[in-house]
């Protein structure tokens, strides 16, 4: 009688990567509700400031359901919770095809959806990083990338089934798509085992550092929980940075194609909404870029310095957008914007992982999204409060630059403060 032997076959880590890529691609489609927003408005007789306002719930909503999708996923599993997010976020977009009046609208897209965005995106993000251990950066600037190129991909072909089938039966599309693939990918993504390993890699051994003040038994190497953290002005400080940060690139992102149509309009032989389309395109694969680059030089010249010229940038595109009529020049100054805006989501991460240590980042980083979703309001509601038939959007333009400059000198202060510290760890007395 032979005996045989059985072998456990790891799975391959890099199409796990992949069907969590493709799983990204799909539900950071936040950015496609711009193009809906005047197709919305005139269907429904609604005002753009109304509909807009789903966008900034769905924002929030996503960034409080991403705290607690960590937590969940560890409980059932990543593939689990990534299968019931998808089926919730293409329902909701289904829905929202149905919806007859603004309280529909906001609980199918701004609430539904939004919980389902933030069931996917968190665990696809974390479960991949953890298969990569020894390129944990790298990792993540993948699945980030996916996030930028996916509103950029499908913004044309959500413009293309509006203008087919109208604006109803295009977000009911789009809500099966998005179910389909996103289950797609979900079936193929499984948890890495508790301290992975990938075979010929040790992780890199670093000094201890030293403890900080009072921390706790269980975060010996100084690493804040949530209590301790928001018990830190520091946090309220990074918080309102982020929110007054996200402020301009959130408008641009919820509101770009109506923009675009008002300042440009047709071009050529294309409409003002295939234009409109473009420039979220344009928008977001410009993102991509200021991820790559500010993922780059992050390493080299830290946080605060990447957040000034962030800010700078920002600031002195806006006031560029107020005069940008022009279809070229108006292109060139979305280029700008939202390449600036995309390093704001590679800065925070890791600003928030020295400021607090790395232990609690998940959480940490989770409340700490809560100033985006800060942002996610002020932006577009800058964008439709301020516009008006003698200026159009050049007082909103002008209030995201005051805003951003606000955020400078913050930015500033704090900066020198940590200089004179030595630390970026705020010391808890």
């Amino acid at each position: 009688m032979t005996s045989t032997k059985t072998t456990t076959r790891e799975p391959n880590r890099y199409g796990i990567l992949t069907a969590a890529f493709v799983v990204m691609f799909f539900v950071a489609s936040i950015a496609l509700f711009s193009v809906f927003l005047n197709p919305l408005s005139e269907q429904h007789g609604w005002s753009t400031a109304e509909v807009s306002l789903s966008y900034s719930i769905f924002q929030t909503v996503m960034a409080v359901t991403g705290i607690f999708s960590g937590r969940i996923c560890d409980k059932f599993g990543p593939r689990t919770v990534m299968l019931v997010g998808g089926f919730v976020f293409g329902l909701g977009w289904f829905l929202t095809g149905m919806a007859d009046s603004l309280p529909m609208l906001y609980i199918c897209h701004g609430l539904i959806a939004a919980i389902g965005n933030g069931l996917v995106y968190n665990p696809a993000l974390t479960t991949a990083q953890r298969w990569f251990p020894d390129i944990r950066g790298k990792a993540s600037g993948i699945l980030l990338a996916a996030a930028a190129i996916g509103p950029a991909t499908l913004a044309p072909v959500a413009n293309a089934l509006s203008g087919a089938f109208g604006v109803s039966n295009a977000l009911k599309i789009l809500g099966v798509i998005f179910w389909v693939t996103i289950t797609l990918g979900a079936l193929f993504v499984q948890p890495a085992p508790a301290d992975y390993r990938p075979k010929g890699w040790n992780p890199p051994v670093v000094d201890k550092p030293a403890p900080v003040a009072e921390a706790t038994k269980s975060d010996d190497d100084g690493s804040f929980d949530v209590k301790a953290m928001l018990s830190s002005p520091r946090f309220y400080v990074l918080l309102a940075v982020y929110a007054m940060a996200a402020s301009s690139g959130t408008m641009l992102v919820g509101a770009v194609s109506s923009i675009s149509q008002e300042h440009v309009g047709a071009v050529g032989t294309m409409t003002a909404a295939a234009f409109g389309a473009m420039a979220v395109s344009i928008s977001t694969i410009s993102n991509f870029l200021g991820r790559l680059t500010f993922g780059a030089l992050y390493d080299k010249f830290g946080a605060f310095k990447c957040l000034s010229i962030m800010l700078v940038v920002t600031a002195l595109a806006m006031i560029a957008m107020s005069f940008a009529y022009n279809a070229v020049f108006f292109v060139a100054c979305v280029i700008v914007l939202g390449f600036a805006f995309g390093a704001l989501l590679v800065i925070y991460p890791p600003l928030t992982g020295e400021t607090f240590g790395t232990k609690h980042l998940g959480v940490n980083y989770g409340i700490m999204f809560l100033g985006y979703a800060l942002g996610a309001w002020i932006g577009p509601r800058l964008a439709t409060g301020l516009h008006s038939e003698a200026y159009g959007y050049r007082m909103a333009f002008y209030a995201a630059a005051g805003i951003t400059l606000a955020g400078l000198v913050i930015v500033l202060l704090l900066a020198a403060r940590v200089r004179k510290a030595g630390t970026m760890m705020p010391v808890r007395k």
